[in-house]
This record gives structure tokens, sequence and C-alpha cells, in this order.
């Protein structure tokens, strides 16, 4: 416990510098739980914490030299231990530090055309049951997927993804990437997950999944076999019922600050 006159030193050394270097500690710290928030890193540092906790309480208590001597010398191991399990969520945090750059802040991107020939083409590849999945490039770019298709650099329009996807078409196995209101590429390869929740998923919605881990960017998948449109988001994917209901979600992603709340909110995780 601290000393009155202990407390009262540490209260005259804390200056304004102090201050600020808690304050940034703080929002770090808040930033590192907002990225880890819903995803299964959060679930791995939870254990981790109390593994440790366990190991420190264990220690103390029944004066464990060894258990003692690991936990005081074991930051450089967990900090290290910490960079290769949370790999994927540090690179996906650097890669939303600097996506944009400073164009990023003046540049307002435009979904209009994008959102009604996607949710139109959606609608009708649904009840054709025509499988698709269309991803829709946002602040983070997708060139590496895009070198994996074949380049078409064609305004977006229900036709032209409707005609991509057709039964037997040599493109209509893969995923199509819109970017800037143009279909830039066709039958490009995407990253599956590797751990979705719904282990019954096929390769279309694992694959939409993937690239919403990875990256930004917005994906609309169409089943094959039943014609359900489902929505992939930040690693999660949401069946949303019909066009209307696509279009909203896709309004409300794409242009939040003109849109109406969703009937069905775009980033449920579907179990």
């Amino acid at each position: 416990m601290l000393q009155p006159g202990h407390l009262r030193d540490v209260l005259e050394q804390f200056t304004f510098s102090s201050a600020v270097d808690v304050l940034l500690i703080a929002v770090l710290i808040y930033a590192a739980l907002r990225l880890l928030s819903g995803t299964r890193a959060m679930t791995q540092l939870r254990g981790v914490i109390a593994l440790f906790l366990v190991f420190v309480v264990l220690g103390r208590a029944l004066d464990l030299v060894v258990i003692n001597y690991l936990v005081e010398h074991s930051v450089t191991a967990l900090l290290v231990g910490a960079v290769i399990i949370f790999q994927p969520e540090i690179r996906r945090a650097l890669d939303r530090l600097g996506r944009t750059g400073l164009s990023g802040w003046f540049r307002t991107a435009e979904y209009g055309d994008v959102i009604d020939a996607v949710s139109r083409a959606a609608g009708r590849l649904s009840v054709a049951h025509h499988g698709a999945i269309i991803v829709i490039e946002r602040e983070t770019g997708l060139q590496d997927v895009i070198e994996t298709g074949v380049p078409v650099d064609a305004r977006v329009s229900p036709e032209l993804l409707t005609s991509i996807f057709f039964p037997n078409s040599p493109l209509h196995d893969m995923a199509v990437v819109i970017r800037d209101q143009r279909v830039v590429a066709a039958g490009c390869v995407l990253p599956l997950a590797s751990d979705p929740a719904d282990r019954n998923l096929g390769t279309r919605h694992r694959a939409a999944l993937g690239i919403t881990e990875a990256t930004d960017a917005l994906a609309v998948v169409v089943s094959e076999e039943t014609g359900e449109i489902s929505v992939a988001l930040n690693g999660r994917l949401t069946p949303v019922p019909d066009e209307r209901r696509l279009r909203a979600v896709l309004e409300w992603v794409l242009e939040p600050q003109t849109a109406e709340p969703p009937p069905v909110a775009p980033t449920g995780a579907r179990v």
C-alpha cells in the first residue's frame, strides 16, 4: 500500500507530459480492444491474460521461485508471442491506418450505380439460382486479387453481372471485383476463411468471408443451391431475403450518411 508521503511524491512528479503519456497509452489500448472486439483474437487474448494471472497468483501465493522468475522475465516473450498470434489483426490495423493516404480525407466514393446494379443483378441471379460472388472494393486496395482474374474494365450494370455468372460461362465460378463503378476483373480467386463459424458453408461463402476478413471490402454472395443472397462484411455473413433488403443493406454500408438503417443488420454473424 502506498504511504501518504510516497503518494504525494508521485503526484508532484506527475507533469503535463506524464498525462499525455498516459493518455496515448490508454488510446492505444482502447484502439487495440476495439480492433479485436468480436473476433476470435479477443477470446485468445482473454485466455492468455487468464493464464498469466493464474501463474502470477500461484507464484506469489506459493512462493514458486521458477514460476516467479519466468513471470518477471516473460515480457519480451509475450510481446513476440502476441505478434505471432495476432498477426492478422495487426496487419489489418496497419492496413486501416495507411489504406487511403491524404486523398481519402477529401474524396468520397460514389456507390449509387454500384448499389443499383449489384442489387438488381443479385435479385435476378437469386431467382434463377445462378451462383455468384461480387466483391466491392472500398478503401483497401484489392490489386493482388484483381491480378488473379481476367481484366474486364467495363462500367457496372445488372446485365454485365448476370452474363458473367451465367452457368457454364468461363468466369462464373470465381469472383467479380468492382472498383469505382467499374467491373475491373472477373474470375478472381479469393482467400478462403480459415475457420468459419458455420462449418457447412460452401466455397463461395468461405471466399466471401475470407476477403472481408483480410480487407474492408464488401461481398455479395448468391447461393447456387438455394438462391439465397448473403452479404459478407468484416468477416461476418448475413443472409438477406430479397433484392429490396439487399439494396437497403448496401446503402447503409456504402452510403451511411444518406441511408436509413437497414431492416437486416449487415454485420450479424450467420450461425
